[in-house]
């Protein structure tokens, strides 16, 4: 972006005549030496200082292209930051989500297993069969499998967190 700012600096600058000054004005006193002349000089400046209006529309064009792709880069550039803002804000939803699952999974995991525990029991003193055993300890299994995948999507999204962060990166 600073690379295309002051070639739109420059593109405009274009529009001003330059001047610029050499060392081989002047006169010598030797008669086997040129002089040089005067006119010439005269002519040779001239040139310099009509330069920028002959050569307008090129001057216009160039400094157009310079200032659109100095408002592209810059469109991009914002695209780019809202994009990055964009990544953390989901990160950060992905990890208040999780967080907030895990207290419910963890939960759920205590009172599955403790029916688990009393449906065991149950069966021990011959009130319940083994069927109901088996679906308690069933189910118990499915809620700390769905616990630990919540916690692998937390993990999940705090490696996203810390790469959107710009974490990680060579």
């Amino acid at each position: 972006m600073e690379e295309a700012f002051y070639n739109t600096k420059a593109a405009r600058a274009a529009f001003f005549p330059s001047i610029t000054l050499n060392g081989v004005a002047g006169w010598t006193n030797s008669a086997g030496s040129a002089i040089v002349n005067p006119g010439k000089l005269l002519l040779n400046f001239v040139g310099q200082l009509t330069q920028p209006i002959f050569a307008r529309g090129r001057i216009k064009a160039n400094y157009k292209i310079s200032q659109l792709t100095e408002e592209d880069l810059l469109k991009k550039y914002v695209q780019t930051v809202i994009d990055a803002g964009n990544q953390v804000n989901e990160a950060m939803a992905d990890c208040q989500a999780a967080r907030e699952k895990h207290a419910y999974y963890h939960r759920q995991v205590q009172v599955l297993s403790d029916a688990y525990t009393g449906t065991h029991e149950l069966m021990d003193n011959g009130k319940a069969n083994y069927l109901e055993v088996l679906t308690a300890q069933e189910t118990l299994l499915n809620s700390q499998l769905s616990e630990a995948m919540n916690m692998y999507r937390g993990s999940q999204a705090i490696i996203a967190l810390y790469i959107a962060l710009g974490g990680g990166t060579k």
